[in-house]
């Protein structure tokens, strides 16, 4: 194949915007020979420095790439040894830039995934208590409106918004608490927007009246807040942490599984608390604190692990240098399934992105396709064995 039409058909294939008709150009080129090494070099520098694989995983995906296709044969011939650096490369693109496009347009039934059941992603659901006991449902199709005192709230999809009459006074609180496979989106009385990630819960008044607009979470969520000179807002977070917030942009992590509590900062200023201790974040920092103590340690995040601790927020499982405890811990949430390792837990380094829009069973695909040993069975159990 031209030099030219190579470069082509990668840079399609990565960008995720290949048509059917050059996937399969690219997939016999692919059977048939190599593209120049050049051609990797440049659009690996492009989209990232660490794209290669161990050599038996991209063997591992080189042929299951290829046994996608329609057209191809039973049997893909062995890779020659001189092959192996274009294939890794090839395949980790392939794998990080387009295992959701292929999984989106050449899904195989279950029954051809070796699996024994499947389960959707999660959705747009919660449940929301109010001051009185009262337990509301919340879903992607609900719309309604609650009156509470001087604030109406009103549901729109997944959304539910405060809005507070003037010269109303009385307060109450509320708790809004998302399960196992479930998100919602919540704009406070103040116009602060909370993204709230599954099995997670935020408290909050129906109308903020005192000197600070203080909030209460578990789990994970994601804020941004609006402005209010002289009316600072404040997260409380489990084991004493607390977030000052000066109006910003920033993602609190406290699931208690996950060992640390996680503040990261997108954008603005923010303080964090713990005791008499207070630590100002910049922009790209995040504060991790061990429950167990009292130690706050403070890292400095690129733009791109930024982007990967907010990426739930923007419906996407951002896996990269994750091993395979911390991904599916991720997936049991999303998934609402049990996670049961048999035998010791595989050491797998991760990496790419992939939609929370998946089927459980895409998700279990691409695990397969790096030598990950798992299955689903019925009762929503996912088995990882040696």
């Amino acid at each position: 194949m031209h030099r030219a039409r190579w470069k082509y058909l990668l840079h399609r294939f990565y960008e995720q915007t290949a048509s059917p008709e050059e996937q399969a150009d690219l997939m016999a080129a692919l059977r048939e020979g190599s593209p120049d090494e050049v051609i990797l070099d440049e659009l690996i520098a492009k989209h990232r420095t660490d794209a290669t694989l161990p050599a038996t995983e991209a063997d591992a995906l080189y042929h299951h790439i290829l046994a996608q296709l329609p057209a191809a044969p039973p049997q893909v011939k062995q890779l020659p040894a001189r092959k192996w650096w274009w294939a890794a490369a090839a395949t980790g693109l392939f794998l990080l830039g387009g295992a959701t496009y292929f999984i989106n347009h050449q899904r195989q039934p279950p029954s051809q995934l070796a699996v024994k059941a499947d389960v959707p992603p999660g959705t747009n659901k919660a449940v929301l208590t109010l001051a009185d006991g009262t337990q509301v449902a919340l879903d992607s199709s609900g719309r309604q409106v609650i009156q509470q005192g001087n604030t109406a709230v009103s549901q729109q999809a997944g959304e539910l918004r405060y809005e507070v009459k003037a010269g109303g006074s009385e307060v109450s609180y509320n708790v809004l608490t998302t399960p196992r496979g479930g998100q919602f989106r919540l704009v406070l009385p103040d116009n602060s927007a909370v993204w709230l990630n599954a099995a997670s819960s935020i408290r909050y008044p129906t109308a903020f009246a005192g000197k600070e607009r203080l909030v209460t979470v578990t789990g994970e969520a994601y804020f941004e807040v609006a402005p209010a000179p002289g009316q600072p807002f404040r997260v409380n977070l489990p084991a004493g942490v607390s977030v000052e917030v000066l109006g910003t942009r920033f993602n609190v992590n406290a699931y208690t599984e996950e060992g640390s509590i996680r503040t990261t900062l997108a954008s603005g200023k923010v303080q964090v608390w713990r005791g008499s201790d207070k630590i100002l974040l910049q922009p790209g920092q995040q504060a991790q604190a061990d429950p167990r103590g009292t130690a706050v340690v403070v890292k400095s995040l690129t733009s791109a692990g930024v982007s990967q601790v907010i990426a739930w927020k923007n419906g996407i499982f951002d896996f990269e240098k994750m091993d395979l405890e911390q991904v599916l811990q991720q997936v049991a949430r999303w998934y609402d399934v049990e996670v049961i390792y048999k035998g010791p837990v595989p050491h797998r380094l991760f990496g790419g992105q992939l939609s929370r829009n998946l089927h459980l069973s895409d998700i279990v695909e691409v695990m397969r396709m790096m030598k990950v040993n798992v299955h689903i069975e019925e009762g929503k159990r996912l088995i990882v064995q040696p």
